[in-house]
Protein backbone atom coordinates (compact mmCIF):
# COMPACT_ATOMS: atom_id res chain seq x y z
CA UNK A 1 0.00 0.00 0.00
CA UNK A 2 1.44 3.31 -1.03
CA UNK A 3 0.95 6.43 1.07
CA UNK A 4 0.94 9.59 -0.97
CA UNK A 5 3.03 12.48 0.32
CA UNK A 6 1.20 15.79 0.92
CA UNK A 7 1.69 18.47 -1.66
CA UNK A 8 3.73 21.61 -1.21
CA UNK A 9 0.66 23.83 -0.68
CA UNK A 10 -0.64 21.47 1.98
CA UNK A 11 2.70 21.57 3.82
CA UNK A 12 2.72 25.39 3.68
CA UNK A 13 -0.80 25.58 5.11
CA UNK A 14 0.19 23.18 7.90
CA UNK A 15 3.29 25.24 8.73
CA UNK A 16 1.28 28.44 8.76
CA UNK A 17 -1.26 26.89 11.14
CA UNK A 18 1.53 25.80 13.51
CA UNK A 19 3.00 29.32 13.42
CA UNK A 20 -0.35 30.86 14.37
CA UNK A 21 -0.75 28.37 17.23
CA UNK A 22 2.78 29.06 18.45
CA UNK A 23 2.28 32.84 18.40
CA UNK A 24 -1.05 32.55 20.16
CA UNK A 25 0.42 30.33 22.87
CA UNK A 26 3.56 32.39 23.48
CA UNK A 27 3.36 35.50 25.72
CA UNK A 28 3.74 38.64 23.61
CA UNK A 29 6.36 41.29 24.29
CA UNK A 30 3.57 43.83 24.80
CA UNK A 31 1.84 41.74 27.47
CA UNK A 32 5.13 41.27 29.28
CA UNK A 33 5.76 45.01 29.19
CA UNK A 34 2.27 45.63 30.56
CA UNK A 35 3.33 43.95 33.80
CA UNK A 36 5.71 46.82 34.55
CA UNK A 37 3.95 49.49 36.67
CA UNK A 38 3.36 53.09 35.62
CA UNK A 39 3.39 55.52 38.56
CA UNK A 40 3.68 52.42 40.79
CA UNK A 41 0.53 50.70 39.39
CA UNK A 42 0.10 48.40 36.37
CA UNK A 43 -3.54 49.49 36.10
CA UNK A 44 -2.53 53.02 35.08
CA UNK A 45 -0.35 52.18 32.09
CA UNK A 46 -3.09 52.14 29.44
CA UNK A 47 -4.77 55.34 30.67
CA UNK A 48 -4.03 58.75 29.23
CA UNK A 49 -2.62 61.29 31.66
CA UNK A 50 -5.95 63.10 32.03
CA UNK A 51 -7.59 59.80 33.07
CA UNK A 52 -5.22 59.30 36.00
CA UNK A 53 -5.50 60.81 39.50
CA UNK A 54 -2.14 62.09 40.80
CA UNK A 55 -1.28 62.81 44.46
CA UNK A 56 -0.15 66.42 44.68
CA UNK A 57 1.05 69.03 47.16
CA UNK A 58 0.31 72.75 47.54
CA UNK A 59 3.35 75.05 47.88
CA UNK A 60 5.39 71.90 47.47
CA UNK A 61 8.72 73.69 48.05
CA UNK A 62 7.71 75.15 51.45
CA UNK A 63 8.77 72.50 53.96
CA UNK A 64 10.01 71.71 57.46
CA UNK A 65 12.81 69.45 56.19
CA UNK A 66 14.71 72.45 54.78
CA UNK A 67 13.89 74.64 57.79
CA UNK A 68 11.37 77.01 56.21
CA UNK A 69 9.19 79.22 58.41
CA UNK A 70 5.40 78.77 58.04
CA UNK A 71 5.88 75.55 56.04
CA UNK A 72 3.03 74.05 54.01
CA UNK A 73 4.68 70.62 53.87
CA UNK A 74 6.63 68.37 56.22
CA UNK A 75 8.99 67.09 53.52
CA UNK A 76 11.13 68.48 50.70
CA UNK A 77 10.23 67.84 47.06
CA UNK A 78 12.87 65.05 46.70
CA UNK A 79 11.48 63.30 49.79
CA UNK A 80 7.90 63.75 48.56
CA UNK A 81 8.91 62.09 45.30
CA UNK A 82 10.33 59.10 47.13
CA UNK A 83 7.14 58.84 49.20
CA UNK A 84 4.82 58.88 46.16
CA UNK A 85 3.80 62.47 45.31
CA UNK A 86 3.58 63.03 41.55
CA UNK A 87 2.22 66.59 41.13
CA UNK A 88 3.75 69.78 42.51
CA UNK A 89 2.42 73.34 42.84
CA UNK A 90 5.50 75.59 43.08
CA UNK A 91 6.37 79.32 43.18
CA UNK A 92 9.52 80.79 41.58
CA UNK A 93 11.23 84.14 42.27
CA UNK A 94 14.44 86.10 41.72
CA UNK A 95 16.53 86.62 44.83
CA UNK A 96 19.87 87.60 46.32
CA UNK A 97 21.61 86.97 49.67
CA UNK A 98 20.46 89.40 52.36
CA UNK A 99 23.80 89.26 54.19
CA UNK A 100 27.35 88.02 53.78
CA UNK A 101 26.51 84.53 55.07
CA UNK A 102 24.27 83.85 52.09
CA UNK A 103 21.94 81.79 54.29
CA UNK A 104 18.99 84.17 53.90
CA UNK A 105 17.61 85.21 50.53
CA UNK A 106 15.57 88.32 49.88
CA UNK A 107 13.31 88.96 46.91
CA UNK A 108 14.62 91.19 44.16
CA UNK A 109 14.02 92.02 40.54
CA UNK A 110 15.74 90.25 37.67
CA UNK A 111 18.39 92.94 37.17
CA UNK A 112 19.67 92.73 40.76
CA UNK A 113 19.27 89.01 41.38
CA UNK A 114 22.01 86.46 41.92
CA UNK A 115 19.81 83.51 41.04
CA UNK A 116 16.36 81.95 40.82
CA UNK A 117 14.71 80.46 43.89
CA UNK A 118 11.71 78.51 45.03
CA UNK A 119 10.00 80.77 47.60
CA UNK A 120 6.50 81.26 48.91
CA UNK A 121 5.90 85.00 48.39
CA UNK A 122 8.68 86.09 50.80
CA UNK A 123 12.08 84.46 50.26
CA UNK A 124 13.30 85.51 53.72
CA UNK A 125 11.02 82.92 55.36
CA UNK A 126 12.34 80.14 53.17
CA UNK A 127 14.07 79.61 49.84
CA UNK A 128 15.68 76.85 47.79
CA UNK A 129 17.87 77.38 44.70
CA UNK A 130 15.66 76.48 41.74
CA UNK A 131 18.26 74.76 39.55
CA UNK A 132 19.55 72.69 42.46
CA UNK A 133 16.07 71.39 43.32
CA UNK A 134 15.18 70.67 39.69
CA UNK A 135 18.42 68.69 39.39
CA UNK A 136 17.22 66.50 42.27
CA UNK A 137 13.95 65.91 40.41
CA UNK A 138 16.02 64.90 37.38
CA UNK A 139 18.02 62.46 39.53
CA UNK A 140 14.77 60.88 40.77
CA UNK A 141 13.48 60.41 37.22
CA UNK A 142 16.79 58.88 36.13
CA UNK A 143 16.57 56.37 38.98
CA UNK A 144 12.82 55.74 38.48
CA UNK A 145 12.21 55.41 34.72
CA UNK A 146 8.48 54.60 34.96
CA UNK A 147 7.21 57.68 36.80
CA UNK A 148 5.26 60.59 35.25
CA UNK A 149 5.05 64.03 36.93
CA UNK A 150 3.19 67.35 36.57
CA UNK A 151 4.44 70.77 37.73
CA UNK A 152 2.31 73.93 37.99
CA UNK A 153 4.49 77.02 38.43
CA UNK A 154 3.29 80.32 39.91
CA UNK A 155 6.04 82.10 38.02
CA UNK A 156 7.58 85.37 39.16
CA UNK A 157 10.49 84.85 36.76
CA UNK A 158 10.49 85.12 32.97
CA UNK A 159 9.62 82.08 30.85
CA UNK A 160 13.07 82.22 29.26
CA UNK A 161 14.77 82.10 32.67
CA UNK A 162 12.59 79.21 33.84
CA UNK A 163 13.45 77.36 30.63
CA UNK A 164 17.14 78.08 31.29
CA UNK A 165 16.82 76.59 34.80
CA UNK A 166 15.17 73.45 33.42
CA UNK A 167 17.95 73.10 30.85
CA UNK A 168 20.82 73.74 33.31
CA UNK A 169 19.40 71.16 35.72
CA UNK A 170 19.27 68.57 32.88
CA UNK A 171 15.57 68.05 33.67
CA UNK A 172 14.90 69.13 30.07
CA UNK A 173 15.62 65.60 28.81
CA UNK A 174 12.42 64.39 30.53
CA UNK A 175 10.05 67.26 29.65
CA UNK A 176 6.85 66.48 27.72
CA UNK A 177 6.76 68.22 24.34
CA UNK A 178 3.38 67.03 23.05
CA UNK A 179 -0.09 68.52 22.88
CA UNK A 180 -2.18 69.60 25.89
CA UNK A 181 -5.41 69.16 23.91
CA UNK A 182 -5.00 65.39 24.23
CA UNK A 183 -2.47 63.27 26.09
CA UNK A 184 -0.76 59.94 25.43
CA UNK A 185 -1.04 57.05 27.85
CA UNK A 186 1.39 56.81 30.73
CA UNK A 187 3.03 53.86 28.96
CA UNK A 188 3.56 55.99 25.85
CA UNK A 189 4.98 58.89 27.88
CA UNK A 190 7.37 56.47 29.55
CA UNK A 191 8.38 54.93 26.23
CA UNK A 192 9.20 58.37 24.79
CA UNK A 193 10.87 59.42 28.08
CA UNK A 194 8.79 62.63 28.04
CA UNK A 195 7.57 62.26 31.59
CA UNK A 196 7.26 65.79 33.05
CA UNK A 197 4.41 68.10 32.04
CA UNK A 198 5.31 71.76 32.73
CA UNK A 199 2.46 74.21 33.30
CA UNK A 200 2.48 77.84 34.43
CA UNK A 201 -0.20 79.97 36.06
CA UNK A 202 0.49 82.71 33.51
CA UNK A 203 2.72 83.81 30.64
CA UNK A 204 4.98 81.16 29.10
CA UNK A 205 6.52 83.23 26.30
CA UNK A 206 7.67 81.23 23.30
CA UNK A 207 8.92 78.19 25.23
CA UNK A 208 7.23 75.35 23.32
CA UNK A 209 7.02 72.82 26.19
CA UNK A 210 5.90 75.35 28.83
CA UNK A 211 2.12 75.79 28.84
CA UNK A 212 -0.08 78.55 30.24
CA UNK A 213 -2.23 76.28 32.38
CA UNK A 214 -5.30 78.45 32.86
CA UNK A 215 -5.43 79.41 29.19
CA UNK A 216 -6.74 76.01 28.13
CA UNK A 217 -4.84 73.00 29.52
CA UNK A 218 -5.93 73.17 33.20
CA UNK A 219 -9.15 73.76 35.10
CA UNK A 220 -9.43 73.93 38.89
CA UNK A 221 -11.63 74.36 41.95
CA UNK A 222 -11.46 77.42 44.23
CA UNK A 223 -8.53 77.42 46.68
CA UNK A 224 -9.58 79.92 49.40
CA UNK A 225 -11.94 78.12 51.73
CA UNK A 226 -11.79 80.80 54.43
CA UNK A 227 -14.67 82.26 52.41
CA UNK A 228 -17.86 80.59 51.26
CA UNK A 229 -19.51 80.94 47.84
CA UNK A 230 -21.28 84.11 48.99
CA UNK A 231 -17.94 85.69 50.01
CA UNK A 232 -18.50 85.53 53.77
CA UNK A 233 -15.34 85.22 55.89
CA UNK A 234 -15.17 81.91 57.77
CA UNK A 235 -13.18 80.50 60.66
CA UNK A 236 -10.73 77.69 60.03
CA UNK A 237 -13.34 75.22 61.26
CA UNK A 238 -15.91 76.82 58.97
CA UNK A 239 -13.62 76.28 55.98
CA UNK A 240 -13.03 72.68 57.04
CA UNK A 241 -16.79 72.14 57.22
CA UNK A 242 -17.11 73.24 53.58
CA UNK A 243 -14.73 70.46 52.51
CA UNK A 244 -16.22 67.73 54.71
CA UNK A 245 -19.99 68.34 54.80
CA UNK A 246 -21.79 66.43 51.98
CA UNK A 247 -24.24 69.33 51.71
CA UNK A 248 -21.52 71.83 50.71
CA UNK A 249 -19.15 69.68 48.66
CA UNK A 250 -20.81 70.61 45.36
CA UNK A 251 -20.21 74.33 45.95
CA UNK A 252 -16.49 73.70 46.64
CA UNK A 253 -16.16 72.08 43.20
CA UNK A 254 -17.41 75.07 41.20
CA UNK A 255 -15.17 76.26 38.32
CA UNK A 256 -12.46 78.77 39.17
CA UNK A 257 -9.38 79.65 37.09
CA UNK A 258 -9.31 77.89 33.74
CA UNK A 259 -13.08 77.56 33.42
CA UNK A 260 -14.26 74.01 32.81
CA UNK A 261 -12.67 72.91 29.54
CA UNK A 262 -9.08 71.86 30.36
CA UNK A 263 -8.13 68.21 29.99
CA UNK A 264 -6.34 68.34 33.36
CA UNK A 265 -8.32 69.13 36.51
CA UNK A 266 -6.80 70.40 39.79
CA UNK A 267 -8.70 69.87 43.05
CA UNK A 268 -7.33 72.35 45.62
CA UNK A 269 -7.92 70.86 49.07
CA UNK A 270 -6.59 72.80 52.05
CA UNK A 271 -7.60 75.51 54.53
CA UNK A 272 -5.07 78.08 55.71
CA UNK A 273 -5.06 78.90 59.42
CA UNK A 274 -4.55 77.20 62.76
CA UNK A 275 -7.37 75.19 64.20
CA UNK A 276 -7.81 77.71 67.06
CA UNK A 277 -7.77 80.66 64.60
CA UNK A 278 -4.77 82.21 66.37
CA UNK A 279 -2.97 82.56 63.01
CA UNK A 280 -5.03 82.73 59.79
CA UNK A 281 -1.92 82.21 57.60
CA UNK A 282 -0.16 79.32 59.34
CA UNK A 283 -0.83 75.86 57.87
CA UNK A 284 -1.81 73.54 60.71
CA UNK A 285 -1.09 69.77 60.67
CA UNK A 286 -4.12 69.27 62.91
CA UNK A 287 -6.29 70.67 60.12
CA UNK A 288 -4.55 68.45 57.57
CA UNK A 289 -5.17 65.32 59.65
CA UNK A 290 -8.90 65.92 59.18
CA UNK A 291 -8.92 67.17 55.59
CA UNK A 292 -6.42 64.58 54.29
CA UNK A 293 -8.36 61.61 55.62
CA UNK A 294 -8.94 59.03 52.91
CA UNK A 295 -12.75 59.22 52.96
CA UNK A 296 -12.78 63.04 53.06
CA UNK A 297 -10.56 63.30 49.97
CA UNK A 298 -12.36 60.55 48.05
CA UNK A 299 -15.85 61.91 48.84
CA UNK A 300 -14.96 65.41 47.67
CA UNK A 301 -13.24 64.12 44.52
CA UNK A 302 -16.41 62.21 43.60
CA UNK A 303 -18.53 65.29 44.30
CA UNK A 304 -16.28 67.21 41.90
CA UNK A 305 -16.64 64.42 39.36
CA UNK A 306 -20.42 64.71 39.60
CA UNK A 307 -20.33 68.48 39.04
CA UNK A 308 -17.49 68.74 36.53
CA UNK A 309 -17.90 65.47 34.63
CA UNK A 310 -14.43 64.12 35.46
CA UNK A 311 -12.34 63.08 38.41
CA UNK A 312 -9.53 65.44 39.42
CA UNK A 313 -6.19 64.84 37.72
CA UNK A 314 -4.37 66.38 40.70
CA UNK A 315 -5.49 66.21 44.33
CA UNK A 316 -3.34 68.86 46.07
CA UNK A 317 -3.06 69.04 49.87
CA UNK A 318 -1.07 70.71 52.64
CA UNK A 319 1.02 68.68 55.12
CA UNK A 320 1.34 65.56 52.98
CA UNK A 321 2.03 62.64 55.30
CA UNK A 322 -0.84 63.53 57.63
CA UNK A 323 -3.96 61.60 56.65
CA UNK A 324 -3.94 59.21 53.69
CA UNK A 325 -3.61 61.04 50.37
CA UNK A 326 -2.01 58.04 48.65
CA UNK A 327 -4.77 55.71 49.84
CA UNK A 328 -7.47 58.09 48.56
CA UNK A 329 -5.75 58.39 45.17
CA UNK A 330 -5.45 54.60 44.89
CA UNK A 331 -9.17 54.27 45.61
CA UNK A 332 -10.07 56.89 42.99
CA UNK A 333 -7.80 55.18 40.45
CA UNK A 334 -9.24 51.76 41.26
CA UNK A 335 -5.82 50.48 42.31
CA UNK A 336 -5.71 47.68 44.88
CA UNK A 337 -2.42 47.24 46.70
CA UNK A 338 -1.40 43.89 48.21
CA UNK A 339 -1.65 43.67 51.98
CA UNK A 340 1.65 44.24 53.76
CA UNK A 341 3.57 41.16 54.83
CA UNK A 342 2.27 40.27 58.34
CA UNK A 343 5.55 38.54 59.19
CA UNK A 344 8.34 40.56 57.56
CA UNK A 345 11.96 39.45 57.60
CA UNK A 346 13.86 40.91 60.56
CA UNK A 347 16.14 43.81 59.66
CA UNK A 348 19.76 42.67 60.01
CA UNK A 349 22.15 44.52 62.28
CA UNK A 350 23.92 47.34 60.48
CA UNK A 351 27.29 46.45 59.01
CA UNK A 352 30.35 48.67 58.85
CA UNK A 353 29.78 51.10 56.03
CA UNK A 354 33.35 52.04 55.17
CA UNK A 355 34.08 55.47 53.71
CA UNK A 356 31.02 57.49 52.67
CA UNK A 357 31.75 60.84 51.07
CA UNK A 358 29.02 63.42 50.57
CA UNK A 359 28.87 67.03 49.42
CA UNK A 360 27.68 69.14 52.33
CA UNK A 361 26.63 72.28 50.49
CA UNK A 362 26.03 73.41 46.92
CA UNK A 363 28.84 75.69 45.67
CA UNK A 364 27.93 79.33 45.23
CA UNK A 365 27.79 81.19 41.92
CA UNK A 366 31.16 82.66 40.91
CA UNK A 367 31.51 85.76 38.74
CA UNK A 368 34.84 86.63 37.10
CA UNK A 369 36.18 88.67 34.21
CA UNK A 370 37.17 86.81 31.07
CA UNK A 371 40.68 85.36 31.29
CA UNK A 372 40.61 85.13 35.09
CA UNK A 373 40.44 81.96 37.19
CA UNK A 374 37.10 81.21 38.87
CA UNK A 375 37.52 79.56 42.28
CA UNK A 376 34.70 77.32 43.52
CA UNK A 377 34.60 76.06 47.10
CA UNK A 378 33.33 72.50 47.61
CA UNK A 379 32.87 71.12 51.13
CA UNK A 380 32.99 67.31 51.32
CA UNK A 381 32.55 65.12 54.37
CA UNK A 382 33.20 61.48 55.22
CA UNK A 383 30.16 60.13 57.07
CA UNK A 384 31.52 56.58 57.13
CA UNK A 385 33.52 54.76 59.77
CA UNK A 386 36.75 54.32 57.80
CA UNK A 387 39.30 56.64 56.27
CA UNK A 388 38.74 57.81 52.68
CA UNK A 389 42.36 57.85 51.53
CA UNK A 390 41.89 59.35 48.07
CA UNK A 391 38.91 61.56 47.33
CA UNK A 392 39.11 63.31 43.96
CA UNK A 393 36.97 66.40 43.26
CA UNK A 394 36.68 67.15 39.52
CA UNK A 395 34.75 69.69 37.48
CA UNK A 396 33.54 70.16 33.92
CA UNK A 397 32.68 73.58 32.50
CA UNK A 398 31.22 74.74 29.17
CA UNK A 399 34.02 74.88 26.59
CA UNK A 400 32.84 78.27 25.34
CA UNK A 401 33.55 79.73 28.80
CA UNK A 402 36.50 77.84 30.26
CA UNK A 403 39.36 75.45 29.74
CA UNK A 404 39.37 72.02 31.37
CA UNK A 405 39.89 72.37 35.15
CA UNK A 406 42.27 70.17 37.12
CA UNK A 407 40.97 67.75 39.75
CA UNK A 408 41.78 68.24 43.45
CA UNK A 409 42.60 65.21 45.64
CA UNK A 410 42.15 65.07 49.44
CA UNK A 411 42.02 62.48 52.22
CA UNK A 412 39.22 62.38 54.78
CA UNK A 413 39.29 60.81 58.22
CA UNK A 414 36.09 59.16 59.56
CA UNK A 415 33.68 61.96 60.41
CA UNK A 416 36.02 64.53 58.87
CA UNK A 417 35.25 67.25 56.36
CA UNK A 418 37.34 69.46 54.05
CA UNK A 419 36.66 72.51 51.92
CA UNK A 420 38.60 72.37 48.67
CA UNK A 421 39.02 74.99 45.97
CA UNK A 422 38.47 73.92 42.40
CA UNK A 423 40.00 76.40 39.97
CA UNK A 424 38.27 76.92 36.63
CA UNK A 425 40.38 78.96 34.14
CA UNK A 426 38.13 81.05 31.91
CA UNK A 427 38.85 81.91 28.28
CA UNK A 428 40.09 85.35 27.34
CA UNK A 429 37.20 86.15 25.01
CA UNK A 430 34.47 84.36 26.92
CA UNK A 431 31.18 85.97 27.90
CA UNK A 432 28.00 84.58 29.44
CA UNK A 433 26.91 82.10 32.06
CA UNK A 434 26.82 78.34 32.27
CA UNK A 435 26.71 75.39 34.64
CA UNK A 436 29.89 73.96 36.16
CA UNK A 437 29.32 70.32 37.14
CA UNK A 438 31.30 68.81 40.02
CA UNK A 439 31.84 65.10 40.59
CA UNK A 440 33.43 63.62 43.69
CA UNK A 441 35.16 60.33 42.90
CA UNK A 442 34.98 58.42 46.17
CA UNK A 443 34.89 54.77 47.31
CA UNK A 444 31.11 54.77 47.78
CA UNK A 445 30.12 56.31 44.47
CA UNK A 446 30.12 59.65 42.70
CA UNK A 447 28.34 62.44 44.59
CA UNK A 448 27.52 65.33 42.26
CA UNK A 449 26.77 69.05 42.48
CA UNK A 450 26.62 72.02 40.19
CA UNK A 451 27.12 75.78 40.36
CA UNK A 452 26.79 78.70 38.00
CA UNK A 453 29.78 80.39 36.40
CA UNK A 454 29.28 83.96 35.16
CA UNK A 455 32.02 85.33 32.88
CA UNK A 456 32.05 89.06 32.18
CA UNK A 457 33.59 90.26 28.95
CA UNK A 458 37.04 91.80 29.23
CA UNK A 459 37.05 95.54 28.59
CA UNK A 460 39.12 96.57 25.60
CA UNK A 461 41.23 99.71 25.74
CA UNK A 462 40.78 102.33 23.10
CA UNK A 463 43.86 103.94 21.57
Amino acid sequence: MMISMPGRKTLLRFAAALTVLFIAAAPSAASAADEAPCNTAVELCDRTLDQVVLPGTHNSMSNEEYGWALPNQHFSIPTQLEMGVRAFLIDTFYGKPSDESGNLIENTDRAHSTGMFLCHTLCLIGSTPLIEELAKVKDFLAANPREVLVFVNEANITPADFASAVEESDLIEYVYEGSTDSYPTLEQMIASNQRVVMLSEGNTGDVPWYHNGYAGPLQETPYDFRRNEAGDVLTTQGGMNLLTDPATLDSTCRPHRGGSTGKLFLMNHWVNGTLDDSNPLMPDPEVAKVLNAKDVLANRARACEARRGKLPTIVAVDDFGDGDLLGAVDELNGVVRPDPDPDPEPIPDPQPIGPRVIILKKPKTVKVKAGRVAKFKITVANTGDRRAAKVKVCATAPKRLARKPRCVTVALAPGGKRTVKVKVPTRGRAKGRGAVKFTVHAPNGKPKARATLVVKAKKTRRR
